[in-house]
Parts: structure tokens; sequence; C-alpha cells
């Protein structure tokens, strides 16, 4: 009887089986190094585009905000005449004190070495710090208070300078009030004296303004200053 035929092709188990294409891996693309001092030059142009690029790129690489460059050039334009990107660098140079979770954000050593810009500052740039405390939020800059407070508790003097700003009737009302606020935030409590006078001084005059009806009144704004002051006084006897 003949034996039945196998269905089985030993040809095609003998033969290599076709090989199978490998998955393509994704190609890696390099990441540019930001060179600090091309971006410096950028940062510090006559044409405002140019310096927001060359802040964009100085803040934009962690290699580069821990440049020594950056943060001498981020410390050194507190004064940047373009307010909003005023702002934006000062937040930056407040983002080297941020703490995440229970660390600071950068080592002691960049923070020592940012710290000691700040204690060169003197009224100018207490000053321009104060200019952008009431910049209104227009979505482009939301810069904190908080960010300002803590700039200013690393200034040695920043205490002196916003008292005498405070009580300085040649400056714009907004910013002696924004310097009477940030005292109370801060918690400058050396200056509960000067703020008592300034209190006794706008409330005397509106007294004296009150008995005497037909004398016009000196500074007839300054008394908008009274609810800030008295805010920020009960702030700091609070923490004494």
């Amino acid at each position: 009887m003949p034996r039945p035929r196998s269905r089985i092709r030993y040809s095609s188990l003998l033969s290599p089986a076709p090989a199978t294409r490998p998955t393509p891996r994704p190609t890696s693309r390099a990441v540019p190094s930001v060179d600090p001092w091309m971006a410096g030059e950028m940062f510090v142009s006559p044409h405002v585009e140019e310096r927001r690029r060359g802040f964009a790129l100085l803040v934009g690489s962690e290699i580069a905000r821990r440049s020594l460059l950056t943060q001498h050039l981020l410390t050194s334009r507190v004064d940047e005449l373009d307010v909003a990107l005023r702002a934006q660098i000062i937040q930056a140079v407040a983002d080297y004190f941020e703490v995440r979770g229970r660390e600071y954000r950068y080592p002691p050593e960049i923070r020592a070495a940012v710290a000691g810009h700040l204690r060169k500052y003197d009224r100018p740039q207490v000053l321009a710090l104060l200019e952008t405390h009431p910049l209104p939020e227009d979505g482009i800059v939301n810069l904190s208070s908080e960010s300002l407070s803590c700039l200013l508790e690393r200034i040695p003097n920043a205490s002196l300078h916003l008292t005498r700003l405070a009580g300085d009737k040649t400056v714009v009302l907004d910013l002696r009030c924004a310097a009477v606020e940030l005292i109370g935030r801060v918690g400058f409590t050396d200056a509960v004296s000067t703020l008592e006078g300034l209190e006794a001084r706008i409330e005397g005059r509106r007294a004296g303004q009150l008995t005497m009806l037909f004398a016009p009144p000196d500074y007839p704004d300054e008394a908008t200053l009274l609810p800030t002051i008295k805010e920020a006084l009960s702030q700091l006897k609070d923490n004494d």
C-alpha cells in the first residue's frame, strides 16, 4: 500500500526565514548650546526686540542661567527702559532664590553670587524695582509682590530708600503707595516710626484744612496714602 504524501514542504523549512526590518528608532535632535556671550551682546543691544531675544536665550537655558555672566547681566539690567521686559528681568533674578519643595532651586554659591550683586543696589535700582510694582496685569508679565519682596529683603538699605520714597512729595503718588505697601509686605520694622510720622503729618494737614475751609490744599491726593500706611503699620506691628 503506498504511503500517503506529506503536505509539509521540507524545502520551506530548510530555507531561511525572510529577515524582518528593524523598527526605526527616532533620531534625537541635538539641542544647540547657548553662547552666553552672544546672548549677552543681544541683551544689551539698543534695540528692544534684540534685547528681548537675548533675554530669552539667557534664561531659556539652565546652563546659561548658571553662568556668572548671566547673573551679572540680569542684575545689572533691572533699570531696563522697557518696563515689561524689566519686570521679566526682575522675575528671572528672583528665580535664583526660588524654593522648590523644601530646597532652593539653585545651590548656595549661585545664590551668594546673585545676592552679592543685590547688595550693591542704591536708590536708582530700588526705584526701578518699585516702578514695576503697579504694572497692570496685561497677560504678558505677571510679576508678583513676593518676587519684589524677595529681592528687596536682600538689599541692605532698601528700607531706608523705600521710606524716603514714600515721603518724597516729588515722587508719583502711585510709587509712594507702592513703597509703603512693600515696606509692610517685606516686614521692615525699622520703618515704623517713619511711617507713623508720615501718617501724623498727612492727618494733621487734613485737620488743618478742615478747620480753614478757605485754604487750598497743598497736596490734595496725598490723603489717599493713609489707608496703605495704616495697613502697613498694622502688618509691621503684628510682626514685631
